[in-house]
């Protein structure tokens, strides 16, 4: 209405008199002139003049709507409603000009966006009307536009029915029913042949009759429908012939009775008043040939009526004639063709439902199918269609296994969620298909994509839906964590369960999953009160009687497997056999139990051998008790071998295998003669053969076989062994997750990454394979840094090859390096959390096919493998490398670049890891006894004048005799003449284990003056996190000198000051300026030192020297650092605490700060291991760069040497 152009006209059919001047006659057009000088006058002025004459305001509300036509102006819209509310009050009811007046008040207010006080005022403007003669219909049509006598008000009651519908569809208020039944009635009433208001009585109201639920009052369409009052005595019979009768001329007006009859009905009425619906449909269908669409509406409220009737097989058949009978279909015939395959698959789906007969649900989902096919894209009801055809595709998956179902689900599905991307219900089931979907093909996308739409779900979902798709988000959660090994997804699980309990009471299957996730998060985390938890609910349900068989076997499972983590080694809590013996009677009683259609029977089995074999431990076992454990082991194994659900199993032979192994193990040690020697070799080399999803289960395997090969002294077979285990350690993290929960996969109790490092090492150096034993303890090293160094990669050899495919590598590589620790980012939402994880599982696996492609390429097939012996032995080191190898029963320190052979191995025998771990436990005991945990105030002292007792001199003194003596002994090494002006040899440390957290470069007799016995006076020492990373360094070209950083903070509230700190930058600066070398100088302190501005400025300078200490004053993070490749990045001097000191549960990932610098790509790192006196650092510090900055250029491969002089003159 708001577009249509207005005109003014006489409201009165006046004689044209005058009033005050203006003419009242039918004014054709209102000038441009008029508009003007009507918008001068003010409404109170308005209203003064005419209050006694209010039809002659007619003029002036036209023209305050022209107005606002024409300029847009809010203020002449405003004028033209108070007018028109004036006129309108001052006529009574029934009074032709009140209606005209109100109907102008509703299109200033439709114009003005009040839709719905516009809508009440026209209905105001229907009412009033009580004569309708032809000067009435000439003052409704001022709101319509040049429309001819006598369809002008047809038209208004079908806008009107129109709007209220349009409402009811968005409010869905039951009186706007009412208004729609009673405007229907009065446009009937005025043209009992108006084909639009039977179109909007007959078509709408069936798409409308599933909305009806059941709050209409029944009575009132008894009232509105003659003849439905009638008592049940009455004939249906006579009933239709009287309604024919008196309407025989006008028969689609018989569609409302109908209608209306069909919705008193959905609220229970007789059977006597259905009769008369089918009865009435019946005959009005003889009136109507073949093919008319009015035809098929009747014949569809036929169906209806005789489904209601539970007539079945008759309403199929009037659905049947309804697809038959229409020859040209249009727009409203595919709506009925649509809803009559609606109705067909209702039907069908409820006979399936009640008889459970495939056939039926075939038929429905294919009418389900049809429906959505007929209906346009925009149609009313297609929410619904979907919905049905989805339900259907789920019940039918759950029946009959289907995979085509889930393909059909899940593209349905699909095409709902585009159609309606905030309805619950479709988020759900798409959730459900890609979560089914994942199961069958373990395609890691769609659960990612379940786990979105779950949470769709969720947030969309209504309180009463909330708990089940909060139980299903969890469910897609804990499926994932078992493929990706991300603790965090059994953290959400057990967060999403805990939610749905706020709901209601959860599905004992839920409780299941709970109980599942918490025992997870403990095992991994060593979370206690997770594991409090688990046990207080597992005896909450211990008191449930209201469990099926099934379910109870599979809790008791449950609660043994939870009962037993505490019981592993490595766990916080302290050891309880009382809890050992509670969760092997549980597993037994599950056991005993166990239901015959249970699929999984060797679980049980197997976790109970796991506990026999902790409980064979504890004192001294009988053979009895040693032979009813490997009982119990033989069975789990035998039926695990013959489950057909391995592959799908968490517990499959592999995992069965290897709690029998070690029982054997035991036997055979406690009893020599009890001859299962043989067979313990056979279980441990069956279980590390077995393909397994876990690699940790086939890892733990191998390294059992390996053992017997050992005990065997079966090299040969010990070292094939390995060869399977190195292969599942490059398995056991992805670069799909975070670098955090890398760490975290591979930290992991149950993971002996270490302990199989230095045993295959050992072994093949015992073979003589010196080569492999290097190649397989680096690969073992510092395995999380590697893939982050593997994406950093120069691709420049590839891209003179593959431009294309070097360039979405480096893409690729960029996006995977910036979001490495988007898991810590503070303030994340849940959702883009998510989303960040996703991204980066999706990057992963392109970066994993790109990779592959390259590898495919002639020159390229090692790119990106672990570097082989071939290529260490290569590098130029520019001086040795001692890889020191800690095992259980000594030591090998395997050799590059010495003067005997470019690889030679030297074994220590009196060095071990039980020595090593026993010092470094005394060396950090020492440290913090001393207050060398932190740099602060206090006198020097050189090492020589330390007490024969102090902790330090042991722990260097060992360190001597065990490893560096006998090490340079073999090497030849001899003191280094200090008087020469001969550099000494260079020498990097690459310890492992333990070793890793001592001082090597430091070791010697401090008790003694004699100069032969400290390390310093042999070599200049260094360190690397690993060969590699050396290697690599060795063969890069230095980038251009970029200037210097400094950054100190003297003092830091809460902490011990470090004065120092300030001098000793003074004096660095005072270096580089007096070196005459042109160089950008950048200095930070106090306040300025922030992690934002000293990573900003790290990636504009080669040279970084921090004075301060990070761990305890301003943090700068390992995580930032190595997330900030730097490309200018050279030298660093961490002039700080501890910078070498890392996370000892981490010893051959290098997780310190100094590690950090060189993963960051700092090729040199200087850095302490203890705390350094404040008053030697500006001494030290000024001679390293005095040296460093000599011969006029700027040369960090001096650093080495510069410490060492340094050092010496302290």
């Amino acid at each position: 209405m708001s577009d249509q152009h207005f005109s003014h006209h006489h409201s009165d059919g006046g004689s044209g008199d005058e009033v005050d001047g203006l003419d009242l006659v039918e004014v054709p057009g209102a000038q441009d002139s008029e508009i003007d000088s009507a918008n001068s006058l003010e409404v109170d002025d308005l209203l003064c003049r005419f209050s006694m004459f209010p039809e002659a305001l007619t003029p002036y509300e036209h023209t305050f709507l022209l107005s606002f036509e024409r300029d847009h102006n809010v203020r002449s819209l405003d004028k033209a409603i108070t007018l028109c509310e004036f006129a309108s009050s001052r006529y009574p009811d029934g009074h032709p000009c009140k209606s005209g007046h109100l109907f102008r008040l509703g299109m200033a207010l439709e114009m003005k966006g009040s839709e719905d006080k516009a809508l009440g005022v026209y209905e105001c403007a229907l009412d009033s009307d009580a004569v309708v003669d032809s000067n009435g219909r000439s003052l409704k049509s001022i709101c319509l536009n040049n429309i001819t006598d006598g369809e002008n008000l047809d038209e208004l009651y079908g806008s009107l029915l129109n709007s209220l519908i349009a409402r009811w569809n968005l409010l869905k208020d039951e009186e706007d029913l009412d208004r729609m039944l009673s405007y229907a009635e009065k446009a009937i009433a005025l043209n009992p042949s108006n084909a639009r208001a039977q179109s909007i009585l007959g078509l709408n109201f069936v798409e409308l009759r599933s909305f009806m639920h059941r709050t209409f009052r029944s009575d009132s369409f008894n009232d509105r429908v003659p003849g439905a009052q009638y008592s049940e005595t009455d004939s249906a019979d006579s009933f239709a012939d009287d309604l024919l009768h008196r309407w025989s001329m006008f028969l689609k007006a018989l569609t409302l009775y109908e209608n209306m009859i069909l919705l008193s009905l959905l609220q229970g009425h007789s059977v006597c008043s259905l009769d008369k619906l089918i009865t009435l449909s019946e005959s009005v269908i003889s009136h109507y040939p073949d093919g008319d669409l009015l035809k098929a509406g009747h014949l569809l409220l036929l169906g209806m009526a005789l489904q209601k009737n539970g007539l079945e097989e008759e309403a199929l058949g009037a659905y049947e004639r309804v697809l038959d009978d229409l020859e040209v279909v249009d727009s409203d015939g595919l709506s009925l063709i649509s809803i009559c395959f609606s109705s067909i698959g209702a039907m069908l789906k409820g006979h399936y439902d009640r008889l459970g007969e495939a056939e039926d649900l075939h038929k429905a989902i294919w009418a389900q199918e049809m429906c959505i096919a007929c209906t346009a894209a925009d149609g009313k009801r297609l929410d619904m269609f979907y919905g049905s055809l989805l339900k259907s595709l789920v019940v039918r998956w759950n029946v009959l296994q289907d995979e085509e179902d889930i393909d059909r689900l899940l593209s349905r599905a699909e095409e709902a969620t585009t159609l309606n991307a905030s309805d619950a219900d479709f988020q759900h089931y798409l959730g459900l298909a890609l979560h089914t979907s994942y199961v069958r093909h373990r395609t890691l996308a769609h659960i990612d994509r379940a786990i979105l739409a779950m949470q769709r779900a969720v947030s969309c979902s209504m309180p009463h839906d909330r708990m089940e798709m909060l139980t299903d988000l969890a469910s897609t959660h804990y499926l994932r964590m078992d493929s990706v090994k991300d603790t965090s997804d059994a953290s959400a699980c057990i967060k999403y369960v805990e939610q749905a309990m706020a709901y209601g009471k959860i599905s004992f299957e839920a409780h299941v999953m709970l109980l599942e996730c918490l025992r997870i998060v403990f095992y991994v985390t060593d979370d206690v009160q997770c594991y409090e938890r688990a046990c207080s609910m597992g005896e909450t349900l211990l008191a449930d009687d209201s469990l099926s068989n099934i379910q109870w076997y599979n809790f008791l499972v449950l609660l043994g497997i939870i009962l037993l983590a505490s019981c592993l080694s490595g766990c916080t809590l302290p050891p309880d056999p009382r809890q050992l013996k509670k969760s092997i009677q549980t597993l037994e009683h599950a056991i005993e139990c166990m239901p015959p259609e249970e699929p999984d029977r060797a679980r049980p089995y197997h976790f109970l051998t796991q506990a026999l074999s902790l409980q064979l431990r504890i004192g001294t076992p009988t053979v009895s008790e040693f032979e009813y454990a490997i009982s119990i082991g033989r069975k789990g194994v035998e039926l695990a071998s013959d489950s057909e659900r391995t592959k799908l199993n968490s517990v499959n032979q592999a995992g069965c295998l290897l709690p029998l192994g070690n029982i054997l193990s035991r036997y055979e040690h406690a009893f020599p003669q009890s001859r299962v020697h043989e067979e313990k070799g056979l279980v441990f080399c069956q279980a590390a053969q077995l393909p397994s999803r876990n690699h940790g289960t086939r890892l733990h395997n191998a390294i059992h076989w390996a053992d017997h090969c050992f005990d065997m002294q079966d090299w040969e077979g010990c070292f094939d062994v390995y060869a399977i285990a190195m292969e599942c350690i490059q398995h056991l993290t992805w670069l799909g997750l975070s670098v955090v929960q890398q760490h975290k996969a591979i930290s992991r109790r149950d993971m002996p990454i270490d302990l199989a490092a230095n045993h295959a090492t050992h072994a093949a150096v015992h073979l003589g394979q010196s080569g492999v034993a290097l190649e397989w303890i680096e690969q073992c090293r510092s395995i999380v840094w590697r893939r982050v160094l593997n994406l950093r990669v120069s691709m420049d050899t590839l891209a003179g090859v593959e431009p294309t495919l070097a360039r979405k590598l480096g893409e690729v590589s960029d996006l995977l390096q910036k979001d490495a620790y988007f898991d810590l980012r503070l303030g994340m939402e849940e959702g883009s959390l998510e989303m960040g994880k996703q991204q980066r599982h999706r990057l992963a696996e392109e970066w994993e096919d790109l990779v592959t492609q390259t590898r495919s390429l002639p020159g390229f097939t090692d790119f990106l493998k672990p570097k082989g012996e071939a290529y260490f032995t290569s590098c130029g080191f520019g001086g040795m490398v001692v890889l020191l190898n800690v095992y259980g029963g000594g030591c090998d320190a395997i050799v590059l670049g010495s003067n005997k052979r470019k690889l030679v191995v030297c074994p220590l025998e009196q060095m071990n890891k039980k020595l090593a771990t026993s010092l470094q436990k005394h060396l950090r005991k020492t440290l913090q006894e001393s207050g060398r945990h932190s740099r602060e105030i206090r006198a020097s002292k050189a090492c020589s004048s330390y007490d024969r007792q102090d902790g330090m001199s042991k722990v260097l003194s060992v360190l001597w005799t065990t490893v560096v003596k006998l090490l340079f002994d073999f090497l030849d090494l001899k003191p280094h003449d200090s008087s020469s002006e001969s550099d000494p040899p260079r020498l990097w440390w690459c310890p492992t284990g333990h070793l890793s957290f001592l001082p090597l470069h430091a070791a010697g007799l401090y008790d003694t003056a004699e100069h032969r016995t400290k390390v310093y006076k042999y070599v200049a020492s260094s360190y690397t996190s690993t060969v590699s990373i050396l290697a690599d360094i060795s063969n890069q070209l230095s980038e251009e000198f970029s200037g210097l950083l400094t950054v100190c903070q003297p003092h830091t509230p809460g902490q011990n000051p470090i004065p120092k700190t300030e001098d000793e930058v003074c004096s660095v600066v005072q270096v580089a300026v007096d070196s005459g070398l042109a160089m950008d100088i950048t200095s930070l302190d106090n306040d300025d030192v922030t992690p934002d501005a000293v990573l900003s400025d790290m990636a504009e300078h080669s040279w970084i020297h921090l004075a301060w200490d990070p761990k305890e004053g301003c943090p700068l993070k390992l995580t930032e650092i190595a997330e900030r490749a730097n490309k200018k990045a050279d030298f660093t001097f961490l002039s700080a605490c501890q910078t070498a000191a890392g996370d000892v549960s981490l010893s051959e990932e290098s997780v310190h700060l100094a590690a950090g610098m060189l993963m960051a790509g700092y090729r040199r790192v200087i850095t302490t291991m203890w705390a350094v006196n404040d008053s030697d650092a500006p001494i030290n510090a000024e001679m390293v760069y005095k040296h460093m900055l000599s011969d006029g250029k700027a040369d960090s491969g001096k650093s080495c040497l510069a410490l060492h002089h340094a050092t010496a003159l302290l």
